[in-house]
């Protein structure tokens, strides 16, 4: 059914949009109007119809006494509204106004302008469509570009009203553009007969109306009870938010076609957006993971006992689709947000990883950003676009990219505090909203992903002199340990960047680590090695073992120092181990099948060790 068909009717008038509102109160003082935004879209109009761009504003032009709404384009040149009254189109051919000509130069588009604009007897008004097109560069004009608009200007400037109530004051121009920066700042900034208007996304009361006259399109139309109607157009309503209305009419048309009853509307909005009915939040296999999902994180993550069980309360709430209920603006927010911090090299990064490979299946599920690749404030065009006009606008931002690729998937950021502020803001309409535009105006959507973010936040103190500038010690308990880090993390958004907002979308959902402790120690060391003994044989086919007095100096050498976690641990295996091993085999010259035991670990004075 076509949207503007007039069956699409509300039952009561509808306000009219803004900009809609605003052209009806401009064209009896302003002779040009740059018009921007979501101008493809429908629009509510106070006879209760749903309008498409040029008859929403053809609406607005007959009720000011306008004869007809002329439309030039690029490709189709110049035509004349369907609602024209008969007579005009040879009225207007009388007085010179050329349809048929096909050359879409600027020198002819620029005299159609002038002799539109200059007719007294014919209050007609013309849209200059894909405006944007005409110029290549708005500030680098070719001659041709520039005398163009300083005709425009001219006729704008020179534009004088008509006689008479009975009829409008000018002969209308109306530029139709992506966006005003498309055309010179000089022809629209400060010029007092141009109006710039902006037609914004459908608010909340007028996708609820179009909702209400896309009811019949429901499969379950003509059963539902009249209270799950309403509930049913109001997540409708909620979770279309920053949609055009072609967009709503898009998705009834596809509930129509899938079977997907109005009561389930959700599952049809989540189709329209990612394209998949398959969801796997919903899954039943996810819940039964996650139902086992202690012993499956303990596994991978140890010593973390505390963070695992408030991840794991955070993951069973976003599984649920509860996360933010308390907030009447849930809908369309990421399935759960969490907030790793604390030392490094205790499992943060591996946390995430295994939550990933909990919930999809697969660890690889995860998009990954170190955010001290994005201190810089020009960063954000590598995050979500460069704007148009510059160099890899068309290419997108990575961020967006990775969301449009792949919805159903975890987000991690890492080090968030590394990254500029002016970048901390975006993740505010990610958290708040569940969406992002990029530079190319379009927008992904995060409503079915995880969040996580990393931080360092509160480890180091500001005096070094004490604890080695450390603002915990591995001997503090878990609950001192979170104390200090959660008081350090809202001291460094409400003060330091004084982005207090973003720490409250975060809320309570800061995940605290603490060091690993002596016994977890051991076990990281004792599944490091194993897996290096693993790779040496499945690389060169020797069997390596450590007898128990070399395998005890080397757990002292690895395991002494806890301030730099697992990472420690790894790097101290690498220095005391790996590099001497790799150096024994290599100039023993080991062969597949060689069995090397190795009884003692020596360190000199320089810190070079030495396996026998």
């Amino acid at each position: 059914m076509n949207i503007a068909d007039p069956a699409i009717t509300s039952e009561t008038p509808l306000a009219l949009p803004v900009w809609m509102q605003e052209l009806k109160i401009g064209l009896p003082v302003r002779a040009q109007f740059v018009l921007s935004g979501n101008l493809r879209d429908v629009f509510p109009t106070s006879s209760g119809r749903f309008l498409h761009g040029f008859d929403a504003i053809w609406s607005i032009l007959s009720a000011r006494k306008y004869q007809a709404l002329l439309v030039f384009d690029p490709v189709d040149g110049l035509r004349l509204h369907a609602a024209a009254a008969p007579d005009v189109e040879a009225r207007l051919k009388a007085a010179g106004v050329d349809f048929t000509e096909t050359s879409t130069s600027l020198e002819n588009l620029s005299q159609q302008i002038a002799l539109i604009a200059s007719l007294r007897d014919i209050p007609v008004a013309l849209a200059i469509d894909y405006a944007s097109q005409l110029v290549a560069k708005p500030y680098d004009l070719t001659d041709a570009e520039r005398q163009f608009f300083i005709a425009a200007d001219k006729i704008a400037l020179q534009a004088t009203p008509m006689d008479g109530d009975a009829r409008p004051s000018f002969n209308t121009i109306l530029w139709m553009v992506d966006h005003p920066n498309t055309l010179p700042d000089w022809f629209i900034v400060g010029n007092e007969n141009v109006r710039i208007l902006s037609a914004g996304t459908p608010d909340l009361e007028e996708r609820f109306a179009m909702a209400r006259c896309l009811v019949p399109q429901f499969p379950d139309a003509a059963t539902i009870t009249p209270e799950d109607l309403n509930d049913a157009l109001e997540t409708f309503a909620l979770e279309t938010e920053g949609m055009p209305l072609r967009s709503l009419s898009a998705i009834a048309r596809l509930a129509k076609f899938e079977g997907i009853a109005l009561e389930n509307v959700s599952d049809a909005i989540k189709s329209y957006q990612f394209g998949t009915r398959n969801n796997p939040w919903k899954s039943e296999v996810m819940r039964s993971r996650i139902r086992n999902g202690e012993a499956i994180l303990t596994a991978r993550v140890k010593g973390q006992t505390h963070a695992v069980r408030k991840s794991l309360d955070i993951l069973i709430r976003s599984v649920m689709g509860l996360s933010g209920a308390q907030s009447a603006s849930r809908h369309g927010r990421p399935r759960g947000v969490l907030f790793f911090a604390g030392p490094t090299g205790v499992g943060k990064t591996e946390l995430a990883k295994t939550i990933t490979e909990l919930l999809f299946g697969d660890e690889t599920a995860y998009h990954r950003f170190d955010m001290s690749e994005f201190s810089s404030e020009n960063s954000e065009s590598r995050l979500i676009g460069a704007p148009p006009g510059y160099i890899g606008h068309d290419q997108g931002g990575e961020l967006v990219n990775a969301a449009r690729a792949r919805p159903f998937s975890v987000f991690l950021f890492d080090e968030i505090e590394k990254s500029h502020p002016r970048i901390l803001d975006k993740f505010l309409q990610i958290i708040d909203e569940g969406r992002l535009t990029d530079g190319r105006g379009e927008t992904v959507h995060f409503s079915e992903s995880l969040i996580i973010f990393t931080s360092n936040i509160g480890i180091l103190g500001g005096d070094r002199a004490m604890n080695h500038g450390m603002n915990i010690m591995p001997t503090e308990g878990y609950h001192e340990t979170e104390r200090k880090i959660v008081e350090a993390i809202q001291n460094h958004f409400r003060f330091k960047i004084e982005r207090p907002e973003l720490l409250n979308r975060i809320g309570k959902n800061i995940v605290v680590f603490e060091f690993i402790k002596g016994r977890t120690s051991v076990i990281i060391f004792d599944n490091m090695l194993r897996k290096i003994l693993e790779a040496v044989e499945e690389e060169h086919g020797v069997h390596v073992t450590l007898g128990e007095d070399a395998l005890l100096q080397l757990r002292d050498l690895c395991c002494f120092d806890l301030f730099d976690g697992g990472r420690g641990i790894g790097n101290r295996l690498e220095i005391h181990f790996i590099n001497p091993l790799a150096r024994l085999l290599f100039e023993r010259g080991s062969q597949p099948g060689d069995h090397v035991e190795i009884t003692d670990v020596t360190t000199s004075d320089d810190n070079e060790t030495t396996l026998t």
